[in-house]
């Protein structure tokens, strides 16, 4: 078993350095960074906020490791069952075996795309798999089997490449994220951004975040660096282009500013995935007249560069809520934020709000993007949720958000080291910036002996925040608001 591993751990560097030689030389798909954004994708959200938070900039990169060691996986698997000969025989089975574990990780991984197999696109991911498959077979049958006959010495030199290739791997994720954030676009001034007055309470966050802490999330090892020189924004009808705009064209539309809240689907009850800016776009109606449809039109999917899409309800896409936005806080988009242009959805959770748009599709069947293939719900309306920013001895400050159902009422109750609760008291709403924005809300409250501070909120509907917790998956974390009183 110990010589399978040596074997397939040296077969897999060996085939992944031909695999990057060929991605930097053709633009290849990396097997790692599909992998390790598929692994991404399904670590449960109360683990990747914890190493986003923790890992800060190298989360993502470690996340290549994981496709680093699936492969690993499968050329050992590939050592343990294959046979050692070189006749033809052996050969050929070894090659069924090979073109089987490539099959299965394609299907599981979806490193391919099912669509014109001549395109230059579908090339590279057709083709792609075998830049890495094909070194590491060889070296497996006719480098790796010398690890046998490997003297102490040489095995420790193997473990040290073994080591090396993992941490190759996560540095230049690194380097090359990097590399393209020095190249992307820098954003430039698009209009007068005058931060509202905001003295309501020292202790609460500013009603607007900056861009430089406002949350961001993708679905993606290394985002895209777009040129806007080059890029357009293609719209289509069930498949036929009916409209392409320039990043130029873009910025000579007629613009409106307006204030929005985004809010993560990944947070859970404890974290504080959210943040509200001032954006400056238009409505999606304001360049497609949805009279000129045709009947059969139901949804509108968002899709971006990337590969991750959305859709929306078409009425829902062509009202006033939806806004492609280009600029946020008096500076166009910056590469984090969706540069050259977003999609912000307000009623929904932060992974409708698709980033990076190449194309707006009009489709006659339903559209399921990147979360709902997975499983989550495409009606992804953001529930009630609080958080309390401070909670002292004497008053708790905070904000609640309901998506564009707005906030009603928010009440604070105190709870003693027993967990047994006071009574609920309503607190103090601050107006909201516009009707896509959190409330924040202050009370001073007081009681002996008290441990935590919980707060709760109430929609324009009527509806309360949950009070028992409910699974984040698929529909989003609902549940009740509680913190540890600080002195």
């Amino acid at each position: 078993m110990k010589t399978a591993i040596e074997r397939g751990s040296l077969a897999t560097a060996i085939g992944l350095v031909v695999h990057y030689l060929c991605s930097y030389l053709f633009g290849i798909p990396l097997y790692t960074e599909v992998i390790g954004e598929w692994i991404m994708a399904r670590t449960p959200n109360t683990y990747s906020v914890l190493l986003l938070e923790t890992m800060g900039a190298w989360a993502k990169p470690f996340a290549l490791t994981g496709g680093l060691f699936a492969l690993g996986f499968a050329m050992t698997i590939l050592a343990l069952v294959a046979r050692t000969g070189r006749d033809q025989w052996s050969v050929l089975i070894n090659l069924v075996l090979l073109m089987g574990l490539k099959t299965a990780y394609g299907i599981i991984f979806e490193y391919r795309i099912p669509s014109d197999p001549l395109s230059m696109i579908d090339l590279k991911y057709n083709l792609g798999p075998y830049s890495f498959w094909a070194p590491a077979y060889v070296a497996l049958f006719y480098a790796a089997p010398r690890v046998e006959t490997f003297s102490p010495s040489r095995r420790r030199l193997l473990s040290a490449v073994m080591s090396s290739t993992t941490l190759a791997v996560a540095v230049e994720g690194y380097l090359r994220d990097a590399r393209l954030a020095a190249r992307a676009a820098k954003p430039f001034d698009l209009w007068k951004f005058i931060p509202p007055r905001d003295n309501f309470h020292h202790l609460a966050r500013k009603a607007i975040t900056a861009v430089g802490i406002h949350y961001t999330m993708s679905k993606n090892s290394v985002d895209p660096t777009i040129d806007p020189a080059t890029w357009r924004l293609k719209f289509t009808v069930d498949g036929k282009e009916i409209l392409s705009l320039s990043y130029l064209q873009l910025l000579q539309a007629k613009r409106q500013q307006r204030y929005v809240t985004l809010r993560c689907i990944s947070n859970t009850l404890k974290s504080d995935l959210m943040g509200t800016a001032e954006w400056s776009g238009f409505p999606l109606r304001q360049i497609i007249d949805g009279s000129n449809l045709p009947p059969t039109i139901k949804e509108v999917a968002f899709i971006g560069v990337d590969g991750h899409g959305d859709s929306l309800p078409l009425d829902y896409a062509l009202s006033d809520e939806v806004f492609l936005a280009l600029g946020m806080n008096g500076q166009s988009l910056t590469r984090a934020h969706g540069f050259p242009i977003r999609m912000l959805c307000p009623r929904y959770y932060g992974f409708k709000n698709v980033k990076w748009i190449g194309e707006i599709a009009f489709v006659s069947e339903p559209y399921y993007g990147t979360w709902p293939k997975m499983g989550y719900t495409k009606e992804a309306k953001t529930n009630i949720a609080s958080y309390i920013d401070k909670a002292t001895p004497t008053e708790v400050v905070g904000v609640s958000f309901a998506g564009s159902r707005g906030i009603k009422t928010v009440q604070v109750r105190l709870l003693d080291s027993n967990g047994t609760p006071g009574e609920w008291q309503d607190a103090t709403l601050e107006n909201p910036l516009s009707p896509y924005c959190w409330t924040r809300w202050k009370i001073a409250i007081a009681a002996p002996n008290s441990t935590h501070a919980e707060a709760r909120a109430q929609d324009s509907t009527g509806a309360w925040q949950a009070t028992e917790e409910t699974k984040l998956f698929p529909s989003g974390v609902a549940g009740p608001t509680v913190r540890k009183i600080s002195v």
